[in-house]
């Protein structure tokens, strides 16, 4: 199997943490390339820095601002300089800021997939791995500290790496978050809206989609809010980014990490699977499912609600009554006017 110059780069890098840390090396996959080519493209398209939801992989993102050439090592030893923050030991968990430090170096992890995408001045790469690692319970075995065989100079390059890479993650992470671009500034809330006014903002992209479809506007449903505000929470605390095992209602869920989320963006994320959309066809498609719930035409009341978890935040939307029907899509899916 042929792999590009980009992909084994970042397969070096990451084999030559994991030894360090007594992991075995992983192996590249063209299936797994493959799947993060097509998140990395999609996140260039959108100039939007999120991990993909309902992901069956593990997952590691990076962005970088105004830098002509990117290696694949710099995109892991970026993600490896979170050791610094990790704490080793039968305490050991995970944590928001060293989960892609523990994903690189995860035991259990095997096969790797990686690629990059460029918009402008900014390019995305995504890493995906199977099997994913961050399981609550497991990090005592899976991420080890710096095995003794380590050579003395050769821990000492590394760190230096993670120095100088880690300076430059900052700065990228600055340049998207930051309002003053102080180093020592913390990143701004995700949200800085109530959530009532996040609400109505939601609700009005919400109308103003649908009335491109020709969908009557919906309302919002306090009840439905609450249900909405209950799995925002639950997965906010739990750190997941899954659909909610109440089928009573329609769903939408959205997620990000390091930007400011304005009430438009989950409507506009969901709409935009728009793309993927066969009108002729007018069936499910799981790549479309956000989009024909947001314009279905019988749906009447929405609720929307956020939770946030330092710089990231989670939105939920229910509908009632719920799209997403089969037998019903070419009543309720209708073409742009």
């Amino acid at each position: 199997m042929n792999f590009n110059e980009f992909e084994r780069d970042c397969l070096q890098a990451h084999n030559q943490f994991r030894l360090k840390h007594g992991s075995p090396p992983l192996a590249l996959d063209r299936g797994l390339c493959n799947y993060a080519k097509e998140w990395a493209e999609t996140l260039a398209r959108r100039n939007i820095l999120q991990h993909r939801t309902n992901n069956r992989y593990g997952e590691n993102i990076y962005m970088s601002v105004g830098r002509p050439n990117l290696r694949g090592r710099d995109a892991v030893t970026s993600w490896y300089a979170e050791v610094r923050d990790y704490k080793f030991g039968s305490g050991a968990a995970f944590s928001l800021n060293t989960g892609h430090f523990t994903q690189v170096i995860w035991k259990g992890s095997k096969r790797l997939g990686v690629a990059m995408a460029r918009s402008g001045d900014r390019i995305y790469v995504v890493a995906n791995y199977d099997p994913p690692g961050n399981y609550d319970g497991q990090f005592w075995n899976n991420v080890l500290p710096v095995h003794k065989l380590c050579a003395p100079q050769d821990w000492l390059y590394l760190v230096r790496c993670v120095e100088d890479m880690a300076t430059v993650k900052r700065t990228v992470i600055i340049k998207k978050v930051s309002v003053s671009g102080a180093p020592n500034q913390p990143p701004p809330k995700p949200i800085t809206i109530s959530q009532a006014d996040f609400e109505k903002g939601c609700l009005e992209a919400h109308n103003k989609f649908r009335a491109m479809h020709g969908t009557p506007p919906l309302s919002i449903n306090p009840n439905l809010t609450q249900v909405a505000a209950k799995w925002a929470q639950n997965l906010a605390k739990r750190q997941k980014m899954e659909h909610s095992p109440n089928g009573k209602y329609g769903e939408n869920i959205y997620y990000s990490s390091g930007q400011q989320v304005t009430p438009d963006m989950p409507a506009k994320m969901w709409y935009d699977e728009i793309a993927k959309y066969d009108f002729a066809k007018s069936v499910f498609n799981p790549y479309t499912g956000h989009f024909t719930q947001l314009i279905w035409r019988d749906t009447k009341q929405v609720g929307v609600a956020y939770a946030t978890s330092g710089e990231k935040v989670w939105v939920v939307a229910n509908y009632d009554p719920p799209g997403n029907v089969n037998g019903f899509f070419k009543d309720n899916v209708p073409p742009k006017k």
